[in-house]
């Protein structure tokens, strides 16, 4: 495999840069390749060169659309509405979506939102927040407004180094998470945490309603310390039908440990549906 900063820099020739107004929300997306339209959502951070791997992977079959979560977004239904308005706007009827972490969290919101938008749904290193989480997301949210920025961005880049100790590209994801960080700041910090918090709160609601069914591919490895074994379960429950493939080993990034394990994973399951 190519340095992490050649494939970035292939990444970024392979997709088309474009920006969207929705609202109060202001978009930043990628689009490249073509074929069958997929919409690639990536974690809390919201930053779509996440994705450099798998898009780089996708676009000689498919039509990858790549977004970066905009600034000052307050719930997960709010970004969901925002995708399909992002989808209209590149005359997209129905995507395939690959969601990792939060990234699969709004996924489950989407297709709930608008259902008849989706062709399949792929989730990794994610499952659904509920009551168990509520004091701990309260208590980040807490650490955040009590830190001053400066410290608490020192202790995320330690964090990631630790999650991500066995790679050899953690510097350079690091760094990415950083620069968000730096650009958003607390505001958006505390506001992905409210989301999550949302959601958590609401998932009697969520077990009470419909849920979207058809081709679901879950992947998870054993040793995620992000999502529980809990968490996976209430998204599996919701989709009884889901395929759950899981690894050994890999941690809550697979696509960053195990690469080529999670691209062909998830490009065989999108050539199959």
């Amino acid at each position: 495999m190519k340095p992490i900063q050649e494939r970035a820099a292939a990444f970024e020739r392979a997709h088309e840069s474009r920006e969207l107004r929705t609202g109060a929300l202001h978009w930043h997306y990628r689009t490249g390749g073509s074929g069958e339209p997929v919409l690639l959502l990536t974690g809390g951070v919201g930053i779509g060169i996440a994705w450099i791997d798998l898009a780089l992977a996708l676009t000689p079959e498919f039509r990858t659309i790549v977004v970066d979560y905009p600034r000052g977004a307050c719930s997960f239904d709010a970004l969901a509405d925002g995708l399909s308005e992002v989808l209209d706007a590149e005359h997209v009827d129905r995507a395939h979506v690959v969601g990792q972490s939060a990234g699969g969290m709004l996924a489950e919101v989407f297709s709930r939102r608008a259902p008849g938008r989706i062709r399949s749904l792929v989730f990794t290193g994610t499952g659904l927040y509920g009551p168990e989480d509520v004091e701990r997301l309260e208590g980040r949210i807490a650490e955040i407004e009590n830190t001053p920025w400066a410290d608490y961005r020192e202790l995320t880049r330690q964090a990631l180094r630790a999650v991500w100790q066995d790679s050899g590209e953690a510097e350079f994801w690091t760094e990415q998470v950083d620069a968000a960080q730096e650009r958003g700041g607390p505001r958006d910090a505390i506001g992905s945490l409210r989301m999550l918090l949302d959601l958590a709160r609401r998932q009697p609601e969520l077990r009470k309603s419909e849920a979207w069914q058809g081709p679901i591919l879950v992947l998870k490895a054993a040793d995620d310390r992000s999502i529980t074994e809990t968490h996976t379960r209430r998204l599996l429950d919701l989709h009884p039908g889901a395929e759950l493939r899981m690894f050994p080993d890999g941690g809550h990034s697979l696509l960053v440990t195990r690469p080529r394990d999670y691209v062909e994973a998830v490009t065989g399951f999108l050539r199959a549906h």
